[in-house]
């Protein structure tokens, strides 16, 4: 994994820092030469808190950006490493906050504003896609995307969504998600079907037509050609659909 940080944000990020800095009681209170606790420290500690909850893996990029703090804090130093953790409702990726803590010889506790961000190789199209065309190894590719910004998820292998069908028009360099994809529909309504039925030593079959789509091992009604009863079987690959006996 590679772990990118900075300590310059985005000017917005600076002035959300200031004030959550000086959300917690006595930040602001005096304090003299060694009795200081270094503004590093405090930045160091959120800044290894936020790497520990990015995280690892082989093929994982991670860019960790830590806002600035007011330059007026003057903190009582803490007699231990400061402790860290996400602040209530804060996220584990994309922009976050993340709350620093300090117990002795005072309590302390403020919040610094970050950015968590996991890139990693993800599947994404390489052309465009019709509705309920099954994707092929050739339509798409594996690209390296930030995946805070994926709500919808993403899949990391090309095997995942080779094969399945899409949902609807979908276009070049858009990132797939499960809502793109569904399994490919092997029966049409209308469609004409070999129903069967087996059990040891018998097998039976006969003709009928669907009266829904189907994927495979998706459970459909048919009608029986011949008694014009209608019954419901599961698809099979092959796309005949297999009835109880």
């Amino acid at each position: 994994m590679t772990v990118t940080t900075t300590q310059t944000f985005q000017s917005r990020l600076r002035a959300r820092t200031i004030g959550c800095a000086l959300i917690a009681a006595g930040l602001l209170q005096p304090a003299l030469g060694s009795d200081i606790e270094p503004v590093e420290r405090i930045l160091n500690t959120a800044r290894a808190f936020a790497a520990a909850t990015a995280g690892t893996s082989p093929d994982q990029e991670t860019l960790i950006e830590i806002g600035q703090l007011d330059s007026r804090l003057q903190l009582t130093r803490c007699a231990h490493p400061p402790t860290a953790q996400l602040a209530p409702g804060a996220r584990t990726d994309g922009h976050t906050t993340i709350n620093v803590r300090c117990s002795d010889p005072v309590s302390w506790s403020l919040f610094v504003p970050a950015r968590i961000e996991r890139h990693l190789p993800v599947v994404v199209l390489e052309r465009p896609i019709s509705r309920q065309q099954v994707i092929g190894p050739d339509d798409i590719r594996i690209e390296r995307q930030a995946v805070s910004t994926l709500t919808n998820g993403y899949f990391t292998e090309a095997s995942d969504v080779v094969g399945l069908a899409s949902r609807r028009r979908l276009m070049p360099g858009q990132v797939l998600t499960s809502a793109h994809v569904t399994q490919r529909r092997i029966v049409e309504r209308g469609q004409e079907v070999t129903l069967f039925s087996a059990r040891p030593g018998l097998v039976v079959r006969m003709k009928g037509t669907a009266l829904e789509n189907g994927v495979e091992g998706e459970r459909i009604r048919v009608r029986n050609t011949s008694s014009k009863r209608i019954v419901e079987g599961y698809v099979e690959p092959s796309g005949a659909v297999r009835v109880a006996l």
